[in-house]
């Protein structure tokens, strides 16, 4: 595939992925207690494991400051709560409470709602090109993401980490 091409599949990417996020912002402050998509992703962490401010902001991409000014109104619904580090006394560990999961499980099944309908409306065809296609995409969106290090692009080569 020459660049020109690659070229046009950018920006057809750069077009869809704001629509889908619009999508998804919009249904779910609408319809699921003023959750907003940085909340949800916040939560989604935590159900992993309970995690520091600094640690939930590098993995979200975005300031500290930015997941402190969520914590409090976080915290105000019930969604999570803070305990202190076992072996850091400066630092708090996060955790999701049960009304938090109930809140993210509520929302997630507010948008497959929303997107269900429209998926259905594919053909066949379109169904297994768009799923074989995700993973894809997925690396494509992984690449170069993880903390620095070394990730595969995603035609199997390797970026170079920092020096």
């Amino acid at each position: 595939m020459d660049h020109r091409q690659i070229d046009q599949i950018a920006e057809m990417l750069f077009a869809i992925v704001p629509q889908l996020h619009r999508m998804v912002t919009s249904d779910v402050r609408r319809e699921e207690g003023q959750i907003s998509t940085l909340q949800m992703r916040l939560l989604a962490e935590l159900l992993a494991t309970p995690q520091s401010m600094s640690t939930l902001a590098r993995q979200l991409h975005v300031s500290p400051q930015a997941v402190c000014d969520l914590l409090h109104e976080m915290q105000d619904h019930g969604w999570l709560t803070r305990v202190p580090h076992p072996t850091d006394r400066r630092q708090q560990l996060l955790h999701i409470t049960v009304q938090g999961e109930e809140t993210l499980a509520a929302a997630r099944e507010y948008l497959l709602h929303q997107l269900t309908p429209r998926l259905q409306a594919l053909s066949d065809t379109e169904l297994h090109v768009l799923a074989a296609a995700l993973p894809t995409l997925q690396r494509v969106l992984d690449y170069g993401v993880r903390g620095g290090e070394n990730v595969s692009a995603p035609n199997g080569s390797q970026r170079p980490g920092p020096t």
